[in-house]
């Protein structure tokens, strides 16, 4: 008998018994489900984490204020430590030599206003002249912020680009004033668009959606609106170093610069972007370990289920085979019959698990707001799996099918 023949048969004898036919086919579209779900949850996880750590740069070292509270607090104080502050930019700018740039960060927490518009949402930040070449970011319209911008502490800002459509539309904000707080300032220039994966905080590393930035001049930032009582106390420093390798040397060059100008004190953290990209891809290989582990395990149930329903239906089923082998089918014609329909039943079973998996894909995307995505690799995979299983978990069936003595299959009842 030819491929389409045994299909033909195996389709016929699945469709007897339906119910039965679907209740076999669960453990095996229930564990590629999770085959496919779990592979576009580390599928998006990968792809929002590669993104966030393009967009902090991977040549860039990022120093974090730390606050510090009880004990530590009161070491800080007296040991007098300043904290993190604009200073500290100052000093690696001159004492790391493998520095290409250094900003320092301010972030404010003011309202930001045009006409009669007070637009919610905004990074209002202190940055220093050289923050677009550190972020890898260009505007689309004017300029960034410049030296002198900077000495001078000038009141002028740069508009994301979310955010420059919302205040001003098509129009061309440049030259227009805008309100931070109680200060007016110039607009000199606005940002391209920047793609943000994910949402703050939901990655390898807190990314804000850099498009509703607004960028003023680190110096103006502190001059205008920090505390009196920490004129020069900064939030972050952004340093980048000339090559990718150079990274975490200079980590360490830092660490020993910021342990002297702040007397022992660790009331900052060091954060290299790209350690924390093989930290995330580390904890993905456990979950994937762990999931894959769950979904193999319903595979497996699966496959047990598919091999005992196929032993039952080849002791149904003994008097047809006895009439086949009697009117000349072989044992390879027996055991092609039954091995077929055994793939019917795991592939049948792999196609309605791939469109439950990416269903489930796309609710974890839209309900937990998880980036996933469904690669070609998983549905081929998926479906490799499922064919598996069925040549795996239906050989034995097939074969004592196919073993069976005509003679007494014939005088079966």
């Amino acid at each position: 008998m030819d491929v389409r023949e045994l299909l033909r048969i195996g389709i016929k004898s699945l469709a007897r018994h339906k119910l039965r036919t679907l209740l076999t086919m669960l453990g095996v579209i229930f564990g590629v489900a999770a085959v496919i779900a779990m592979m576009s949850i580390g599928e998006g996880a990968r792809r929002q984490a590669i993104e966030q750590i393009r967009l902090l740069g991977t040549n860039n070292i990022r120093i974090r204020a730390v606050e510090l509270v009880d004990e530590s607090a009161d070491a800080a104080t007296f040991r007098n430590s300043p904290g993190l502050n604009h200073r500290d930019a100052t000093v690696l700018t001159e004492k790391l030599p493998t520095a290409a740039a250094v900003s320092a960060l301010k972030f404010l927490d003011v309202g930001v206003f045009y006409g009669g518009n007070d637009a919610q949402g905004v990074n209002v930040i202190g940055v220093g002249d050289g923050y677009d070449d550190l972020t890898n970011s260009h505007t689309r319209n004017g300029r960034f912020l410049s030296y002198l911008d900077t000495r001078y502490a000038r009141r002028v800002c740069v508009l994301g680009a979310e955010l420059g459509r919302e205040l001003f539309g098509i129009e061309s904000p440049l030259g227009r004033e805008i309100r931070v707080g109680e200060e007016r300032f110039r607009i000199v220039g606005v940002m391209r668009d920047k793609n943000v994966v994910g949402q703050a905080g939901t990655g390898v590393i807190q990314v804000r959606n850099m498009n509703r930035d607004l960028y003023m001049p680190v110096t103006t930032a502190l001059k205008r609106f920090t505390d009196p009582d920490a004129p020069e106390r900064v939030d972050e420093i952004a340093v980048q170093v000339a090559k990718a390798e150079q990274v975490v040397p200079s980590s360490w060059v830092v660490r020993r610069i910021l342990e002297r100008t702040h007397r022992g004190v660790e009331d900052y953290e060091i954060v290299i972007p790209n350690e924390l990209l093989a930290q995330s891809q580390r904890t993905q290989r456990i979950f994937n370990i762990v999931m894959g582990s769950i979904a193999a395990l319903s595979l497996l149930v699966g496959g047990i289920g598919i091999m005992n329903i196929m032993l039952a239906s080849v002791t149904e089923r003994t008097k047809e085979i006895g009439i086949r082998r009697a009117i000349g089918a072989s044992e390879r014609d027996i055991m092609g019959q039954f091995l077929h329909e055994t793939l019917l039943l795991s592939v049948g079973g792999g196609v309605i698990g791939i469109g439950l998996g990416a269903a489930m894909a796309f609710g974890i995307n839209v309900f937990a707001s998880w980036d996933t995505v469904v690669s070609p690799v998983a549905i081929v995979a998926s479906f490799g799996i499922s064919a598996s299983i069925g040549i795996i978990f239906g050989l034995y069936p097939a074969r004592q099918a196919a073993l069976k003595d005509p003679i007494q299959c014939l005088r079966f009842e």
